[in-house]
């Protein structure tokens, strides 16, 4: 048995990556602190299983906005939600303008159950 550098670049192409950190696209403050922005958190009740593709209405929200989602099964009788059987992912959040945020979620179990989709953001 061989050891390996668990230090080697690990890059798809086989090229080492780059020791140059990625300036930022966008955003940031500039060094300017912000204190107007608000948390802002909304839930959504859907259904579905497998993977589903939601739009969801979000106040505030442009295409430049950093969302964050989870996602968890409820229980209907309680409208809790809880532990179930199902394996629960969020793929993807996609903020757009229009105040508009889409999701892939995967709910892993073969029928429609209700989930929750959680989302958090500042505005």
């Amino acid at each position: 048995m061989t050891q390996t550098n668990l230090r080697e670049h690990a890059t798809g192409n086989g090229k080492p990556a780059s020791d140059k950190a990625i300036a930022p696209s966008g955003g940031g403050s500039r060094g300017e602190a912000r204190a107007d922005w608000q948390p802002i958190g909304y839930y959504y009740n859907l259904r579905g299983h497998g993977v589903f593709e939601q739009l969801l209405e979000a106040p505030g929200v442009s295409a430049y906005t950093g969302v964050f989602a989870t996602v968890a099964e409820v229980y209907p009788p309680s409208d809790k939600p809880f532990m179930g059987g199902a394996v629960m992912t969020v793929h993807n959040v996609v903020p757009l303008d229009g105040e508009r945020v889409e999701i892939r979620v995967d709910a892993g179990w073969p029928d429609d159950i209700p989930v929750r989709v959680h989302l958090l953001y500042w505005a």
